[in-house]
């Protein structure tokens, strides 16, 4: 495929990898203590991590019976863009972050990335944009 995806997993990663995309890890990003206060104070979150593979956009959020996401990453390129779109049920995981979406993108594009949270009744839980 020429369209700049380099491969797109829902929930593939392996808690090694986890552990390595935690805030403050050295992955390309500067972690400020900032960042790690948003993302505690948050019930949502888009993590990115630079890889040798390209730049890994990682979707968490906290889980309750009932609740779904969407995640649209936007990635433009020199003559148009397109949009990736993961969505599911939220596994219930209480108050703790749960890996909701992984997605690897070619480091050569602009991309921006939103993250949606809804309770069981379709209330509005959370919303994080990033953009690079």
């Amino acid at each position: 495929m020429s369209m700049n995806i380099l491969a797109a997993n829902v929930a593939a990663i392996s808690g090694a990898a986890l552990l390595a995309l935690q805030p403050g890890e050295p992955d390309g990003f500067a972690h400020s203590a900032a960042d790690a206060a948003r993302y505690a104070d948050s019930a949502c979150h888009i993590e990115l991590a630079a890889t040798p593979d390209g730049l890994l956009i990682t979707a968490w959020g906290e889980g309750e019976a009932g609740s779904n996401y969407r995640m649209v990453v936007t990635q433009r390129t020199g003559g148009g863009g397109f949009d990736i779109v993961q969505e599911g049920d939220v596994p219930l995981s209480g108050s703790e972050d749960t890996l909701l979406s992984d997605i690897l993108l070619d480091t050569d594009a602009d991309f921006s990335a939103r993250l949606s949270t809804w309770n069981a009744s379709g209330d509005p839980v959370c919303n994080w944009n990033e953009r690079v």
